[in-house]
């Protein structure tokens, strides 16, 4: 059986669009992650990089919503 996930990235300049296909079996494993991960010690690591830690906050709210 394969399982789907599938993403694309769209966009110039500063404006990009990403998409990202997953089944629910990869989609509940993402959201997994998210437990994995030491948000605390990601946003320490990127405290001097304003651009990587709102990214890394983004990201956390997209595993986190997946979770639901």
């Amino acid at each position: 059986m394969q399982r789907l996930f599938e993403y694309r990235l769209e966009g110039s300049g500063d404006a990009f669009s990403l998409v990202i296909n997953v089944d629910s079996v990869n989609a509940k494993a993402l959201a997994r992650l998210d437990r994995y991960i030491n948000w605390a010690e990601v946003l320490k690591m990127t405290e001097n990089d304003p651009e990587a830690a709102y990214a890394a906050e983004r990201l956390h709210t997209v595993l986190q919503h997946m979770g639901r």
